[in-house]
């Protein structure tokens, strides 16, 4: 639980970005799924998601195994699944 943002499940350089985002102001998440390859927009969306009440869950795989972890979260019920590539 990260405080001011909500629930998030990461590993990986995502989780020690969102570690340091929860110390920051409204937007950290945004910034930090920008850094993770998501554009300006998804990011911001994400963001609000969570804010919702979203549960984010981020998963660090290389670029071939990639749709296989997006098709692991949706067959256990993700309702959106996107792919970044860690910059």
């Amino acid at each position: 639980m990260l405080p001011g943002i909500g629930p998030i499940v990461a590993d990986g350089p995502l989780a020690a970005g969102l570690g340091e985002a929860a110390g920051h102001v409204a937007g950290g998440l945004a910034r930090m799924l920008e850094r993770a390859g998501l554009s300006p927009d998804e990011a911001e969306a994400w963001q609000t998601r969570v804010e919702s009440g979203a549960v984010l869950v981020g998963a660090h795989a290389d670029t071939a195994r990639a749709p296989q972890a997006a098709e692991a979260l949706r067959s256990n019920g993700a309702v959106r699944t996107t792919h970044g590539v860690w910059a």
